[in-house]
């Protein structure tokens, strides 16, 4: 009966991990910096990891090295693997509690339970980053718990140690995430010698001989440290604390307090709260709303049939409460050093996407002070464990969610390349692309970059860039030095290095519904619908870099199956004939388009339809477009204005061009002071 008690948690773990992780494996990609990490192996091989992690994580990566060439670009697998770890992170920790303390079952299954659903941390769904992430978390549980099994089982106690002693060393090596957690060994080395010892112990002597076993791995500690400030450095990431020490002793010492305690209880407190913000009708669609509710009800049926199977008379009674204070100290002290490299840094921990990465730091001593917390309750075993089932099932419930936004990333990750693809069949060498802020939580400007690049320079394996995407709100100013054409500037890739100038620049905009837009200067001067930042990158902006013969590679592992021609296929195609002036194939898209029975998201989009229109003689059709656009918005009116006075300006001279032209000014106003409408406030 006891194997099977004991068998069932591992399982029972395994089940949640599936649950909350598992359910769209099939349909989710690969995100952040994912991109950047795959394309470089594929495009430079080993030695262009070693250069991408050479300047931040050099040990850390010798695992990608042997990882990347394994699972390549199946998304799928590195799914399974980044879940295969999540769970063996729980099972390490349920093991390492029980070696702590052998009576407290319940305890160690739901802190490991808590432990892989933690809604403080949201990218679990980012597979290649934070697979090697719990390779690395798993090396320092199974240190912690060798460590202790070193001294529950003298006999074996030179190999647990050593081993012990050789993934702790590990940890400190690969990465700092969990770096400063180090500290906290050896006060759970003296929880364990104080049951340990046939004689009673005065603390003293417990923690002196604590210490004397942490010996080996404080002189880890310290060399690891002296190798990265001495030899190594501190990589990407500056330690201004020490500035401000420098500066005033005092206000450091208070920012240094201040974090601690906020991150506390940022991390063991509202952290839990993520849990607990269910979804409305506007964040999802009925089905996918009732596969919340089914996931969240089917966790918690399966807590409390874990319960229920795990169930011994003994257990039965309710606990004292002064044996929980252990387990809430230890998880007091992990917060007050899990923080450590952040504090250092000027980092902050946020609980959303991207500053949620680093409650990893912080989720072992979250998970036991709240676990601490709900068993010094003098609460019946049955409603405590009831209790820790709700939040364990809205915690399930809450990376359903997330895995959600995940899936809606990729579905426009991929629409998107694929219309960039269709509108810019190549681009020039040493082009930069400036963008909006693309509606992609999990993705960047710089993660894009390297989709980008694969796209059209799929056999460059020079360390030098060809292509390069600018989010301006984040470049300006930093990376791109001005909008102003003819200035030098240089990215490094860390792997690669792109050289660019703002002569060779193309903007677009791309928010779905819509299609991905070209921006046309003439026109979209004056589009208040696009953000002040983007029109005033339109001072560099330059089609000539759009090449209209190319065959770009999208491969399908990244970007799936090419999709059925739709409006933004059969749009983009036009709006390149429309770049080349190429007016009669702008009229045979167009034919092929509003034949779909679809329309535009954007009235711009019926823009190069009424300029081939009227560029043909076809008058009464591209009336009939500008009215529909015009029709939306007195923005777009404006806009067609200015489309109007282009119009005038290129196409033949005739009558009906005169006539149009003449309506179009007289309906719009177009010689009239322009106003915008209230409610259109273009973003800084």
């Amino acid at each position: 009966m006891k194997r099977f008690r004991n068998g069932v948690i591992p399982l029972f773990l395994l089940a949640l991990a599936g649950l909350a992780y598992g359910l769209w494996a099939t349909r989710l990609g690969i995100y952040w910096d994912d991109v950047p990490i795959t394309w470089i192996y594929h495009t430079y091989g080993a030695s262009g990891l070693t250069r991408y992690f050479s300047t931040n994580r050099p040990v850390w990566g010798l695992l990608y090295q042997l990882t990347v060439p394994v699972l390549g670009m199946h998304a799928l697998a590195w799914h399974i693997l980044a879940i295969l770890g999540r769970w063996l992170s729980g099972v390490l920790l349920w093991r390492f509690l029980l070696a702590v303390w052998r009576d407290r079952k319940d305890f160690a299954a739901w802190a490991a339970a808590l432990f892989i659903l933690y809604p403080g941390f949201s990218q679990q769904f980012i597979p290649v980053v934070y697979s090697h992430f719990f390779i690395v978390l798993n090396v320092f549980l199974g240190s912690f718990l060798l460590s202790v099994l070193a001294v529950r089982q003298p006999r074996r106690r030179l190999i647990y140690s050593l081993l012990a002693w050789a993934l702790g060393l590990a940890n400190l090596l690969f990465m700092e995430y969990f770096f400063f957690l180090e500290l906290t060994r050896p006060l759970w080395l003296a929880v364990v010698i104080w049951q340990e010892s046939p004689t009673p112990r005065s603390l003293w002597q417990t923690l002196k001989r604590a210490f004397i076993l942490w010996l080996p791995y404080l002189g880890s500690l310290v060399g690891v440290m002296l190798w990265r400030a001495l030899f190594f450095g501190y990589g990407l990431y500056r330690p201004i604390f020490y500035e401000m020490l420098a500066q005033n002793p005092l206000n450091a010492l208070a920012y240094w307090l201040n974090r601690t305690v906020q991150d506390a209880i940022l991390t063991a407190v509202m952290a839990w709260g993520n849990a607990f913000q269910t979804p409305g009708a506007q964040e999802m669609v009925p089905r996918l709303l009732m596969g919340y509710y089914a996931v969240v009800g089917t966790a918690f049926l399966l807590g409390l049939a874990v319960i229920w199977l795990t169930r011994t008379p003994r257990e039965s009674a309710p606990p004292r409460p002064r044996l929980w204070v252990t387990p809430f100290l230890l998880g007091l002290a992990g917060l007050t050093v899990a923080g450590v490299p952040y504090w250092l840094t000027g980092l902050p921990v946020q609980l959303y996407f991207h500053a949620d990465r680093f409650t990893l730091s912080f989720m072992l001593s979250a998970v036991l002070v709240t676990c601490g917390l709900f068993f010094a309750l003098p609460l019946p075993r049955g409603l405590r464990l009831v209790v820790l089932s709700v939040f364990l099932a809205f915690s399930v419930g809450y990376q359903y969610r997330s895995a959600v936004v995940y899936l809606r990333d990729w579905v426009v990750m991929q629409r998107m390349f694929w219309q960039l693809s269709w509108r810019m069949p190549a681009l020039q060498p040493g082009t930069t692309l400036l963008s909006n802020e693309l509606p992609m939580r999990h993705y960047s400007d710089n993660s894009l970059t390297a989709p980008l690049n694969w796209m059209y320079a799929p056999d460059n394996t020079e360390p030098r860039l060809r292509y390069i995407l600018f989010y301006p709100t984040v470049r300006l100013g930093a990376n791109l030095p001005g909008l102003e054409k003819g200035l030098p500037f240089e990215l490094d890739y860390l792997a690669a290095t792109f050289q660019g100038n703002t002569a060779q620049a193309v903007t677009f905009w791309y928010k779905p519904p819509a299609c991905v837009r070209v921006l046309d200067p003439e026109i979209d001067i004056e589009n208040w619908t696009l953000p002040i930042y983007l029109r005033d990158a339109m001072a560099i902006h330059d089609t000539a870099p759009i090449l209209p013969q190319g065959n770009p590679y999208l491969p399908e592992i990244l970007f799936g199956t090419e999709p059925q021609p739709n409006w933004c296929y059969y749009f983009e195609k036009a709006d390149l004939a429309r770049q080349q002036k190429d007016w009669e194939a702008v009229a045979r898209w167009g034919e092929q388009a509003f034949a779909t029975g679809d329309y535009p998201n954007d009235p711009l989009e019926r823009f190069p339809f009424i300029e081939a229109y009227a560029h043909l003689g076809e008058y009464d059709r591209a009336m009939e477009q500008t009215r529909l656009a015009g029709d939306i918005s007195p923005v777009y009116q404006r806009l067609l204005c200015r489309l109007w006075r282009r119009i005038e300006r290129e196409a033949p001279p005739t009558p009906e061009r005169d006539a149009s032209y003449q309506q179009v000014m007289n309906d719009f106003a177009c010689d009239e002071p322009f106003t915008p409408p209230p409610g259109i406030t273009p973003e800084r």
